[in-house]
């Protein structure tokens, strides 16, 4: 990654309470979805390729509450883009294998994601501010 001094998250959070709410919430979105990269990166990497669709719908998934209160993101093939079967191949079947990709790649990124979403926040906050 580059060469950003990363804040701990307490500074992280006290410049973000600086801008706009709707600025708020457009920030914490991209860092989620930065976030997500590497564990995207590697289960990518790691999952079965027979015509690669399933590797290219591996991606970010953004959901609402129906009072549309609490926003949730998972990291998971996507079946818009061909991916429903990606729960077959990571958990198997009574007539297939597990080929495990997800897990995997969460248990191997998962310390890296915490670090690409405060690089991120970092770096769009001070833009942000710049703005202002």
């Amino acid at each position: 990654m580059s060469d950003v001094t990363v804040l701990g998250m307490e500074e992280i959070l006290k410049k973000l309470k600086k801008l706009p709410e709707r600025v708020q919430k457009n920030v914490l979105t991209g860092a989620i979805r930065a976030s997500a990269k590497p564990i995207i990166k590697e289960a990518r990497r790691l999952v079965p390729v027979r015509s690669g669709t399933l590797k290219k719908s591996i991606g970010v998934r953004k959901r609402r509450s129906k009072d549309r209160k609490i926003i949730k993101f998972s990291i998971a093939p996507l079946s818009k883009k061909g991916g429903f079967y990606g729960m077959f191949i990571e958990n198997g079947t009574s007539k297939m294998a597990a080929h495990p990709f997800m897990r995997p790649a969460f248990e191997k990124e998962g310390k890296n994601t915490i670090k690409a979403a405060k690089e991120y926040m970092n770096k769009r906050i001070d833009k942000e501010i710049a703005k202002l």
